[in-house]
């Protein structure tokens, strides 16, 4: 965005104005955030740290303040849950700020690159860390770091704000405390680098928000400012105006005088214009505002608004064989299309639509690029064959009592056939858990419980632990692994941390952090969980397939004590293979059948609820004769016809009747899709 040059006069102008103050993220200046961090300022140890804060200018007109403002002081201040510490000093610090030339919410690793042209050096010097006592949880925590800066011009119309925090190699003596972080809702986000000292390059965390209080006044002079209510728009768009401009005299705006297709020509002299483009390509605004004191000042925003161009998008559908469909979706009116199946530089297909067999299942990055005569966009997805793509490897997390991984809301029906945690520490044992959870987990240090749906320990680390856990579109998914033991977990960490953008069988969703604080060995996986937004995802690596055995519905049980007889799939339906369904009821001396039927159901009886469709069959278990309380097995050998793949749903429902109070249980169901 463009940043305008501001005299010196308006910095000796703005200091007769009124002293303000706001706090960022925006709404927490009386509320605790949500998490906590050691960046920027606790950080007593002979290493560097390089803290670059981003906050979306929202964070400013969402207050208010539509206008530019000369910033005078910045104040960090403590988690709010945190004890007593001593203080300290940290020498030679230097704090530096811009008006971003990035939007916070995709920063670049490059640390330069965040920076606008207005950059300015704010502070240089030693940083006290003021001792205190935390305020206790719900309540705000006392200022631990308050520096008077150099005046900086702040313009929220023109972009985001960027305060960069460096500490260099042994810069402090002292104790310090955990900082307040807001992870959700902050519109920030932050690139760090705590280990080399003057790196040009960092880690990036989205949704990550240190909270930050400054103290401004409104600069003087005539400051004209706009926004649009879209800047990427459809051909025949109508895009409505709404002026910002700001002025010190109080007389306040007599002109304006707009150019909103960057033709040289006025085209409306309202404050809040509408104007329709008509014709694809990209247009420079401009506003020239008047007022009794400052003359005219014009303000230009080049390739402000972008009509009609190309969005590239697409989607994957992973079949049989390693095939891979792929289906251009892209906004626009694309004329060409670039498909890079490996993302390896090579132009595979230059197709609208294509189709690609993969040499091995494995995670690939696919990239499509698509064009017309005046823009061209680029879009790379990681689309597994196989598997579930997760990040690279970062580090390795240690720990006696707590254990990492990763949960996601599935967007399509699907399996995980095996499971594996990375084992770079060379342990020799994995142990994974998976969970069909209720809903999203909580945030940390809340926690939720409940779901397990798969456990195993003490597995060796170099074979994948083979399961059967089928899902349904829109489920919550939960999985944790590390290779350890009851006394040792060891996660695998991946780098970047924060969530990733992965797909299941090339359906789009996103991977988040999943954390226990407790040994999964020592607990058996039933335990509290959680999440943190801005965390590093535990891996463990998925194998999937398109054939499902998705449980659904509830069961009923027959009301002369023992519950619902639970059905599952623990052989999955694949073409040519036997598939097994496994019932566990308690009623004694029943006679057990197995119903099948298409499709889905939910019809009510007065012995329980029929959850199969259209019967086609029933089979007795245990050959007609009365079984007991205990688990029984119910085997189909699938043909082996290459015709039946894709075949479903088929719904499975066990109905018990006790003979001996006439009553009748039925289980929950179960669908399969046949694959091969």
């Amino acid at each position: 965005m463009q940043v305008r040059s501001l005299l010196a006069v308006a910095l000796v102008a703005s200091s007769a104005l009124a002293q303000l103050s706001h706090t960022i993220p925006n709404g927490y200046a009386t509320a605790e955030g949500n998490s906590n961090n050691a960046f920027p300022w606790n950080r007593f140890t002979n290493t560097a740290l390089r803290t670059q804060l981003l906050y979306d200018s929202t964070n400013f007109t969402n207050a208010g303040i539509t206008y530019p403002i000369v910033i005078s002081r910045l104040q960090w201040r403590a988690n709010a849950g945190t004890t007593t510490w001593a203080g300290g000093v940290l020498a030679n610090c230097t704090v530096q700020m811009s008006t971003a030339a990035v939007d916070q919410n995709t920063p670049s690793a490059t640390f330069a690159s965040n920076h606008g042209p207005n950059l300015a050096t704010v502070y240089s010097g030693p940083v006290n860390f003021i001792a205190g006592t935390g305020a206790g949880t719900g309540i705000p925590g006392p200022t631990v770091v308050d520096l008077t800066i150099t005046p900086f011009v702040y313009d929220p119309n023109t972009g985001d704000l960027v305060i960069d925090c460096d500490i260099p190699v042994g810069a402090g003596s002292g104790t310090g405390t955990q900082l307040d972080v807001q992870t959700t809702t902050s519109l920030s986000s932050r690139v760090y680098n705590s280990t080399v000292a003057g790196s040009p390059t960092g880690t990036i965390n989205t949704s990550h928000g240190v909270v930050v209080t400054l103290d401004y006044t409104p600069a003087a002079g005539l400051y004209p400012g706009f926004t649009a209510s879209g800047r990427d728009v459809a051909v025949g768009s109508t895009v409505q105006f709404t002026d910002q401009s700001f002025t010190s005299d109080p007389a306040g705006i007599l002109v304006r005088n707009w150019d909103l297709n960057g033709d040289g020509v006025t085209d409306s002299s309202a404050t809040n214009p509408s104007f329709i483009y008509g014709t694809e390509g990209r247009y420079n605004v401009s506003l020239q505002c008047i007022d009794a004191l400052h003359g005219p000042v014009t303000v230009t925003r080049t390739n402000y608004l972008t009509v009609g161009a190309v969005d590239a998008s697409f989607t994957a559908q992973v079949q049989t064989g390693n095939l891979v469909i792929f289906t251009d979706t892209s906004a626009g009116q694309p004329t060409s299309w670039q498909w890079d199946f490996q993302n390896d530089g090579v132009v595979d297909s230059t197709s609208q639509n294509a189709a690609f067999v993969y040499p091995s299942t494995g995670s690939y990055a696919v990239r499509l690029t698509v064009a017309d005569a005046f823009s061209t966009d680029t879009v790379v997805i990681n689309v597994g064959v196989g598997i579930i793509p997760v990040p690279n490897f970062g580090s390795t997390f240690t720990s006696a009592t707590t254990t990492r991984g990763l949960w996601f809301q599935s967007p399509t029906k699907f399996s995980i056939v095996s499971l594996s945690v990375p084992d770079e520490s060379n342990h020799g044992l994995q142990n994974v858990a998976v969970y069909r959870m209720a809903a999203a987990p909580p945030a940390f240090s809340a926690t939720a419980s409940g779901g397990l749906e798969f456990f195993s320990a003490g597995q060796p680390s170099n074979a994948p632990i083979p399961c059967a856990i089928s899902f349904d579109a829109g489920e919550f998914v939960g999985v944790l692994g590390a290779c350890g033991d009851g006394t040792t977990m060891r996660s695998s960490y991946a780098t970047p941390a924060g969530t990733y953008a992965t797909t299941v069988l090339g359906a789009p969703t996103t991977l988040t952090r999943f954390l226990t604080q407790t040994n999964i060995v020592s607990t058996g996986g039933n335990a509290p969980y959680s999440t943190e937004v801005a965390g590093a995802l535990g891996r463990v690596f998925m194998g999937v397939t398109s054939c499902v055995g998705i449980p659904y519905g509830t069961g009923t049980p027959s009301g002369a004590g023992p519950a619902a007889p639970v059905m599952k799939c623990t052989a999955l339906p694949f073409v040519g293979q036997t598939a097994t369904l496994v019932i566990d009821q308690q009623d004694s001396n029943v006679l057990g059948f197995v119903a099948a039927g298409f499709g889905r159901a939910n019809q009510p009886t007065p012995f329980g609820t029929v959850l199969v469709n259209n019967p086609i069959f029933t089979a007795p278990l245990n050959g007609g004769a009365p079984i007991g309380p205990g688990t029984q097995t119910y085997n189909l050998a699938v043909p082996n016809n290459p015709a039946l793949t894709g075949v479903g749903p088929i719904n499975w429902q066990n109905v018990n009747l006790i003979p001996a109070t006439g009553t009748f249980s039925m289980s929950n169901a179960n669908e399969w899709i046949l694959s091969n």
